[in-house]
C-alpha cells in the first residue's frame, strides 16, 4: 500500500486532470468516485489501474472490502489524507473511496454482426443523459452503445456517476457518421429510428430480437443522413403543448417497451 500526503504530487494532480476531456483522452484514464461504483467496477472485473481511499471518511465495511478485493487482484492501493481526498472528489459528503480506471472501447468493425440490442446516440451532448440511459440499456438487457459524430465523452465523470456502474459492462463504441453509413451495407440487423414526426407508434412495432435502436441529439434529433438508412422509424405519440421529452426520457421509454414486449413472449 501506497501513501500520498502531499495535494501537489504528481499523480494527484493527474487525478484532478481527468475532468477535462482531453486529458482523459491523451492518457485513456477516467474517473470513478463512491461505493457503489467501485464495488461495481470490481465485480465486473473492470480495468482499474489505482484505488485511493481515505480512512477518515470511509462510511462503511464496505469500503475496507473493497480495498481488500482490489488488493488481491493487484490494483494499487493508496491512501491519501482527507484534504487530499477532497481536493479531488466530485462529491458532496464524499464517501472516502474513488479509483483510476482504464477507458474500454470497441471498434465499429468488431461490432460486424451484432447481436442482442443496441443503442446509437446520434451527437448526444449531455453526459446526464447519456450516463442515464447507459443505465436504461442495462436494465433493459442491451448490449452496447454506438457514439456517433462530436457527442459527449461516455468517460466524463458525469456520464460515470450517471450510469451507477452499467458502463462497466456495457460495449462502447464511438464513430462517425459516414463510416455508420458504409458499415450498415455490411450487415444486416434492423436499423429502428426514433422521430418526432410521423411515424409507427413505439407501442405498435414488433422489434426484431438483434436489433440496433437510433436516438437523435438534444437539440436537432436524428439528421437526415441517419433517417435514410433506419429500415424503420417509431415514435413516442404525445399530448399538450410540448412536441419532444428529455432524450434519457425517450429513451427509456423505448428501451423498456422493448423490454417488455420481449419479456411477455
Amino acid at each position: 500500500m501506497k501513501q500520498i500526503t502531499s495535494k501537489s504530487n504528481e499523480y494527484i494532480k493527474n487525478i484532478r486532470r481527468l475532468k477535462q476531456k482531453k486529458f482523459r483522452d491523451e492518457t485513456g484514464n477516467y474517473y470513478i468516485e463512491g461505493l457503489r461504483l467501485i464495488g461495481e467496477a470490481l465485480r465486473t472485473d473492470t480495468h482499474l489501474e489505482s484505488i485511493l481511499f481515505c480512512s477518515d471518511l470511509l462510511i462503511s465495511d464496505f469500503g475496507l472490502q473493497a480495498i481488500k478485493i482490489a488488493e488481491e487482484k493487484g490494483i494499487e492501493i493508496i491512501e491519501v489524507t482527507e484534504e487530499i481526498f477532497q481536493s479531488f472528489s466530485l462529491k458532496e459528503g464524499p464517501q472516502g473511496l474513488a479509483a483510476v480506471g482504464k477507458q474500454k472501447w470497441i471498434d465499429l468493425d468488431e461490432v460486424i454482426s451484432p447481436k442482442g440490442l443496441w443503442i446509437v446516440l446520434d451527437k448526444i451532448q449531455d453526459p446526464g443523459n447519456l450516463g442515464t440511459i447507459m443505465r436504461s440499456l442495462d436494465g433493459a438487457g442491451g448490449k452496447g452503445l454506438i457514439l456517433v459524430g462530436n457527442s459527449t465523452d461516455a468517460y466524463h465523470p458525469t456520464a460515470v456517476r450517471s450510469s451507477t456502474g452499467a458502463l462497466f459492462s456495457k460495449s462502447i463504441c464511438k464513430t462517425t457518421e459516414s463510416k455508420l453509413i458504409d458499415w450498415k451495407k455490411t450487415t444486416t440487423v434492423p436499423f429502428i429510428g426514433t422521430v418526432c414526426e410521423t411515424a409507427i407508434s413505439y407501442k405498435q412495432y414488433e422489434y426484431p430480437e438483434d436489433m440496433i435502436l437510433f436516438m437523435g441529439s438534444e437539440q436537432k434529433g436524428l439528421q437526415k443522413e441517419i433517417i435514410a438508412i433506419c429500415d424503420e422509424l417509431i415514435t413516442i405519440p404525445m399530448g399538450g403543448s410540448v412536441d419532444s421529452l428529455n432524450l434519457a426520457c425517450a429513451a427509456s421509454i423505448v428501451l423498456f417497451e422493448i423490454y417488455d414486449k420481449r419479456n411477455r413472449k
